[in-house]
C-alpha cells in the first residue's frame, strides 16, 4: 500500500511539473504574439487562446 501511494504523489509531482512547464511555454507564446502584433490592447484572451492552441499542437 505505501509503494502505491508513493507511486500516486510521485505521478501527481510529475504532472504538476509537466503543466508548470506547459503554462510557462504558454506564456512565453503568448507574449511572443502580443509583441508580433504590434502589443494589442484587449486582444489578450484571444491571443492566450492562440498560444495555447500553437503550444498543445491544436
Amino acid at each position: 500500500m505505501a509503494a502505491k501511494i508513493k507511486k500516486i504523489i510521485s505521478d501527481k509531482k510529475e504532472t504538476s511539473a509537466r503543466s508548470g512547464r506547459l503554462f510557462i511555454e504558454m506564456q512565453k507564446k503568448a507574449y511572443y504574439l502580443w509583441e508580433k502584433e504590434g502589443k494589442p490592447q484587449g486582444k489578450d484572451w484571444n491571443i492566450w487562446l492562440k498560444a495555447e492552441k500553437e503550444v498543445l499542437g491544436g
